[in-house]
């Protein structure tokens, strides 16, 4: 798997107006987790998994931490911004190898599945020592 800058694609309206509508039906979600499910913490990582099916998002979470999305499928997937944060949404391009992307702390979103197929990635939180 390569380590590559995530790539973004241009939103249509239509895109745009779609990751709208998410963030309004969803503005009232409670914070939750980062990923679906933790598969290893340690004093150094906390790893999650997140599978999303297409439609599918995932708890409005905030990234206290910097971390690693190591993604292994999917073909588009969003972030929508949360409730204040003055991110715009956007939406990536998985590419066919998958990808690793380094994030740094500070996102509030959703992972949204906008793509036609399944889209699963491990988390990696670099905890603060």
């Amino acid at each position: 798997m390569i380590a590559t800058p995530p790539e973004f694609i241009d939103l249509t309206p239509e895109m745009q107006e779609r990751l709208d509508r998410f963030a309004e039906e969803h503005k009232d979600d409670p914070v939750g987790n980062v990923g679906g499910t933790v598969i290893l913490e340690d004093d150094r990582v906390r790893m999650w998994e997140l599978v999303l099916e297409p439609g599918e998002a995932s708890d409005l979470h905030r990234h206290e931490l910097d971390y690693y999305l190591i993604i292994f499928e999917g073909d588009y997937v969003a972030g929508v911004t949360g409730p204040g944060d003055p991110t715009p949404s956007f939406v990536g391009k998985v590419p066919a190898a998958g990808n690793t992307v380094s994030i740094p702390k500070g996102g509030f979103e959703w992972a949204y599945n906008v793509g036609d197929k399944t889209y699963r990635e491990v988390i990696v939180e670099i905890k603060e020592s």
